[in-house]
């Protein structure tokens, strides 16, 4: 299971069933295995309609990690905690890692995080890495290196450090290009609702937390610390009222490096579905969208529109919800600069 954001009940903990041991069918060979059991990536691909065949199956075999979640007002894949038989850490398996790698991917592993943490500034312990490697159930021909890098600060320090990386003539940090970047971008079309010239875009020069060392895909997520999260489960109730598609103008886009990403914004125009007063954020569960929008860019978004129920201040809002079922697949954000001249 993947654990989703930072804010959970007491007793439960929301996230997304990723593998499972064993084939998925006889017919499909896997490249994840641990100690002699083989093991199946049961998610299809990152998405919402990806976590809904997921649902699907647990329906079937598991029923009891489906719940409606009446702060969230859907139903969400929860685990109680007494179901929890081990919580694997990032920053505890990288410290493994850096102590004694055991295969060349992860000593290349081990390479990476050195080397960002030295040219960033960002201390060792404040990096973990995530993924297969994590599990250690990788396959050290094909599996990529994800990292997490935890705190607000530290994750712009890590950013500003790859991008004068892609730069330097002589670095192993390389952006995708090529045959590869038509590759992703292809695979991206097919589930979201992008075309694959902004498909492009977004990986060939917009994503800066996935790309290429030494030629071996990775990716970075940031993770806010434990201090930075200012929301318990419940202070807001959640309740969808429809779809939209609207046209805005971002004014804070710090919290937009994390997932769920947020976007504060203003000046909103309806231009199709339910239409409502006080819209004041987009918030996007797709990775896809993370940390694409800076603050004065105009964007356009599709998304299901909640109603934000703030228990603590008493005030109420709205927000556009990028990554829910409901919108079926279709939902996006664009920043204005990536269109064509005809409207998304």
């Amino acid at each position: 299971m993947c654990v989703v954001g930072n804010v959970h009940p007491d007793d439960r903990v929301i996230c997304y069933l990723k593998y499972i041991p064993g084939h998925l069918t006889s017919a499909v060979r896997t490249k994840w295995s641990r100690r002699g059991v083989i093991y199946s990536r049961i998610l299809p691909y990152y998405s919402a309609e990806g976590v809904a065949q997921v649902k699907e199956f647990l329906r079937r075999h598991y029923p009891h990690y489906l719940v409606h979640d009446e702060v969230l007002g859907i139903e969400t894949i929860e685990v109680n905690v007494n179901c929890i038989k081990k919580h694997y850490l990032p920053e505890r398996r990288l410290k493994e890692v850096l102590r004694h790698p055991r295969d060349p991917l992860e000593s290349m592993a081990k390479e990476m995080v050195e080397i960002l943490s030295s040219s960033s500034g960002v201390p060792l312990e404040d990096f973990g890495i995530t993924g297969s490697i994590l599990l250690q159930m990788h396959n050290p021909a094909y599996s990529d290196v994800d990292l997490t890098v935890y705190g607000r600060e530290n994750a712009y320090r890590v950013k500003e450090t790859l991008l004068r990386l892609y730069e330097e003539e002589n670095s192993s940090f390389r952006r995708v290009h090529g045959a590869m970047l038509e590759s992703w971008a292809r695979d991206i079309v097919k589930i979201h609702a992008l075309t694959l010239a902004e498909a492009k875009k977004l990986y060939g020069y917009e994503k800066w937390n996935r790309a290429l060392f030494k030629g071996r895909q990775f990716s970075i997520h940031p993770v806010k610390k434990e201090e930075e999260v200012n929301e318990r489960y419940g202070d807001k109730v959640y309740r969808g009222v429809g779809i939209a598609k609207i046209r805005c103008q971002v004014v804070d886009s710090k919290d937009s490096i994390f997932l769920p990403a947020v976007y504060k914004v203003t000046n909103v125009i309806f231009m199709e579905g339910v239409q409502v007063k006080g819209l004041e954020e987009i918030v996007s569960y797709e990775g896809l969208y993370c940390d694409i929008a800076k603050p004065g860019e105009v964007v356009y978004a599709y998304g299901k529109v909640e109603e934000v129920i703030d228990r603590v201040s008493g005030r109420g809002y709205y927000r556009l919800v990028i990554g829910t079922y409901e919108a079926q697949g279709r939902d996006y954000l664009k920043p204005e600069r990536w269109l064509e001249p005809s409207m998304p």
